[in-house]
């Protein structure tokens, strides 16, 4: 599975062949097919299993001496650090290169990936907002104006850096940790 991410970042899917997935894990291609039905099936099975793990913060939440914007922050950087440092990061842009051929994957894109996380941070805007850290918004404004940035910074990491010199995106590595900042500051409930 490590030899066809690879590849099929490095080339798209379409571009890898299942000769090159074999010869890049060291395998024969009739060993794939032991484990694959098709190379559909693993790229299918490559962006579920690069999903399967949502970032969560458990039992943290329901401590109340823990300010909901520290949880905020914590979710939003352990999936950061998913996404741009992870395989994760390759298989989203997998997922928005292949969609047109691949429609399943839009489905695979809401259900394990947007979802959870929209989920986790819509429940954590509403805990500081019933416990008086937040000033009343929708949740969902909150979670595109977080998320939102994420996908576009892993996207340009993975899909437009490999090709130019450094850039803004790529070379200011507290990009994202200002950005959260902000909305924070936009959130914090100020007294009259």
């Amino acid at each position: 599975m490590d030899a066809a991410l690879a590849l099929f970042v490095e080339k798209g899917f379409a571009g890898s062949r299942a000769e090159d997935i074999a010869a890049r894990a060291g395998v024969s291609k009739a060993t794939l097919y032991l484990y694959f039905a098709s190379k559909d099936d693993l790229l299918k099975r490559l962006i579920a299993d690069g999903f399967a793990s949502h970032v969560g913060i458990g039992e943290r939440e329901a401590e109340d001496d823990v300010a909901s914007g520290e949880l905020l922050r914590d979710a939003l950087t352990a999936w950061r650090s998913a996404l741009m440092e992870g395989d994760a990061g390759g298989i989203l842009k997998l997922v928005c290169t292949e969609v047109r051929s691949f429609p399943e994957l839009a489905d695979l894109w809401s259900r394990d990936l947007i979802e959870p996380v929209r989920r986790l941070v819509s429940r954590l805007v509403l805990r500081g907002i019933a416990r008086g850290e937040f000033r009343r918004v929708d949740p969902d404004v909150v979670v595109y104006a977080l998320v939102s940035p994420l996908i576009v910074m892993c996207l340009h990491r993975h899909a437009i850096s490999p090709h130019v010199a450094p850039d803004s995106l790529t070379s200011f590595p507290e990009l994202f940790s200002q950005h959260f900042e902000f909305v924070l500051e936009g959130l914090i409930q100020r007294p009259p």
